[in-house]
């Protein structure tokens, strides 16, 4: 082999590892670093959360069954040194049928019916529907929104709210008064000098 030979299959060699690293780069799982999202239109949550099944419970305040299948999840929240001063959760699940029943139906958190779902910043991309193919019930004290496929196969639930804040000061109390005077005097009576 000459060295142009020998040139154009090591040119090729890197060529094709290039493009192996760029493929497996793209495939690989992004990160879960709030901050590092460029997705955030306002400032990025402090941390975010993933799991499933503790989010349905929070989110839905039950446990989900064998046939609730949580298909996504994320709650966010931002932090800082006096605590929680705001959180947010996404979930969309299969429903099963006593989930349906218990949300739609019994209407455990009070929900009222609405015409159009409230706008969501910042919404995950797979927290995604035609609203034209959903019925939804909205709170009408907090952001509470639970969305139903109108199939009855995927529930869209949100909600968002402000963390803990500190409580009211001690009142101060208030200073000793000095006793009203009544029938008998506050003071001993004055001793005269022996």
């Amino acid at each position: 082999m000459n060295k142009l030979s020998v040139l154009l299959i090591a040119l090729g060699i890197g060529m094709l590892a290039c493009l192996g690293w760029r493929v497996l780069d793209s495939r690989r799982e992004p990160s879960l670093d709030p901050a590092a999202s460029p997705r955030w239109k306002s400032a990025p949550p402090t941390s975010v959360e993933n799991d499933r099944e503790k989010i349905f419970q929070r989110a839905l305040w039950a446990n989900p069954t064998s046939e609730d299948h949580i298909l996504h999840a994320e709650r966010r929240e931002w932090k800082d040194a006096d605590g929680v001063q705001k959180w947010q959760w996404f979930l969309v699940v299969e429903p099963s049928t006593a989930l349906l029943k218990r949300l739609r139906d019994d209407n455990v958190f009070g929900l009222t019916a609405a015409h159009s779902a409230s706008p969501l910043a910042d919404a995950p991309e797979w927290f995604d529907f035609k609203p034209d193919d959903v019925s939804i019930l909205k709170s009408p004290q907090t952001k509470l929104q639970l969305i139903f496929s109108k199939d009855h196969h995927t529930l869209y639930a949100t909600d968002t709210g402000r963390g803990f804040r500190a409580g009211a000061p001690e009142p101060i109390p208030p200073a000793p008064q000095a006793p009203v005077p009544g029938r008998l005097p506050t003071t001993h009576p004055p001793k005269p000098p022996p």
